[in-house]
Order: C-alpha cells, then structure tokens, then sequence
C-alpha cells in the first residue's frame, strides 16, 4: 500500500512539474498531428466553422490557431501598403508538414497571394516537405493566411522555429512578387524572381555586382521594361536571400518545379507580349507613313 502511495506522489509530481514547465517557461503544447489551421480573427464563427469543413479538419484532430490583423501588420508591416494588408485578417491556411513529396500549394478565393509566390516563399523559408492550402470563404488578397503559413509550421507536431532572417526574406519575397505582378502578370513575376533566386543559390555571388548582374542577366532574358525602384526591390530581396546561404542542391527540385509548373502560363504570356510588340511595331510605321504623307 505505502509503495502504491509512493508511486501516485511521484506521477503527481511529474505531472505537475510538466504543468509548471510548461506555463512558465512558455514551452508550447501542441495537438497530437502535425495539422495545423489558422483562420482569420475576423471571420464570423460560422464563416470559421466553414472554413475548418472546407480543410476537412475539425478542433479535435488539428491545431487551430487565429491570425489577427495586428500579426499581419507585423508579419509584413515592414515591406507590404496598408492597402495590401487592411483592416481585417480575413483568409485562412492548412498546413501539414510531410517527410517527401516536395510541396504541394493549393489556393482558394485570394486574388493577390498566389501559388507560386507561397511556393517560392517556402522554399525561401527552408521548407522542403509540406501541404499547403490557402482559402478564405470569399475573395479577399490572402494575406492573412501568409502571415498563418509561416505561423502554422512553427506551431505543427514538433513546433521547430523557423529562422527569423527566412522569414523576413521570405515575406518581403512574397510582396516584391505580388508587386512585379501588378504590372507585368502574377506568373511572369513568379517565374522571374524564381529564376533570380535559384542563380543567386546556385551561383552565391561574392558581391553587390555579381548579384546586379545576375539579376539584369534574367531580366533582360524576358526583356521587361522594369522601373529603377523595381530592380532595387528585387535586389533587396535577393541580397537577404543570398545572406542565407541556402543549400542549392537540396533546393534546386523545389525550385526546378516552380519553372515548370508555370511554363505554359509564361509561354502563353509571351507569346501575347509578342503579337502586342508586333501591333506596336506596325501601328509605328503607319503612324511614320501617315506623317510622311501629310
């Protein structure tokens, strides 16, 4: 009986050690799955209910974690417009790490965030395994679910902290993309600094001209007419990239994919961008004609 007694004291005080441990030194607890969704502090409970359906997850078998507007403005306050953040965390994000398989990024209802972006945001960030689904349950630009992507992995089975330097070279990626895309197409942006980013790994250049010149060498290649601001941003964003040193060859299939799933989107673009060159041309000699004449 005194050794039954003597158990039960010890397995209470373990158990109240581990408690104690746990609120004090802000050791995390997680749910048993690497499942993880954020959802938007600014969705109604039935929006959030919707959304928890749509990722196929309930409270029970995922951890669900909120995103507020004020984490969004943390997140990317420093490189993204209010415009682009709100007021409102809105869109929501499922993540479930996996051991291979690469990463496979689905998006739902956001009309700025897009696929590649969180593709090569991830890869940015270190990750090479992962299943990812951003959604919200009407469209809105998908920045809230951003912010709970990078979030979502730091709160998974086994919380690993991502690098704080990844993540900011990470976010401001994702804002140089989305603003590239404003003006020469989401999947042309995507594939440009992609392409950047996989010279500037593979090449890690020594110096500020070396990564100016890879970074004029692609741009030039698809012959965008970029603004001096542009061109600064991208270099930012790639010199924080080349400071991570990055491992190419554990990287280059991720990044490999990335091109290859927007090939036939960029070769479509092209070939329009060709056809309005070629308008332009014909329409300048008529124009050089009509004033010859006159």
């Amino acid at each position: 009986m005194k050794k039954i007694s003597f158990i039960t004291k010890v397995l209470v005080s373990l158990l109240s050690l581990t408690i104690i441990t746990t609120v004090f030194l802000g050791i995390p607890v997680y749910a048993d799955s690497f499942k993880v969704v954020t959802l938007g502090a600014n969705l109604s409970e039935s929006e959030k209910n919707e959304m928890l359906l749509y990722f196929q997850v309930t409270k029970n078998d995922a951890n669900v974690l909120e995103i507020t507007s004020k984490e969004e403005y943390e997140a990317l306050g420093n490189v993204a417009t209010a415009s682009q953040l709100g007021n409102k965390a809105i869109s929501c994000s499922y993540i479930e790490p996996t051991s291979n398989g690469g990463l496979n990024i689905t998006t739902n209802n956001l009309t700025w965030v897009t696929e590649g972006m969180i593709k090569n945001a991830l890869i940015t960030a270190g990750v090479e395994n992962a299943t990812v689904v951003a959604s919200a349950p009407f469209k809105v630009s998908g920045t809230a679910a951003l912010t709970g992507i990078l979030k979502g992995f730091e709160n998974s089975s086994g919380g690993e902290k991502i690098d704080e330097n990844k993540k900011t070279a990470a976010n401001e990626e994702i804002v140089v993309t989305g603003d590239l895309g404003d003006e020469i197409g989401q999947a042309d942006a995507t594939n440009l600094i992609n392409e950047i980013k996989k010279n500037i790994i593979k090449d890690s250049p020594s110096s500020d001209k070396e990564l100016t010149t890879i970074v004029n060498e692609s741009i030039d290649k698809y012959d965008y007419d970029l603004s001096t601001e542009d061109i600064a941003n991208i270099k930012s964003v790639m010199s924080k990239i080349n400071d991570l040193d990055l491992d190419y060859s554990s990287l280059k299939d991720d990044l490999n994919n990335v091109s290859n799933e927007l090939k036939d989107k960029i070769s479509s673009e092209d070939v329009s961008g060709f056809f309005s060159k070629l308008g332009r041309f014909f329409s300048g000699i008529f124009d050089s004609l009509s004033s010859f004449f006159s």
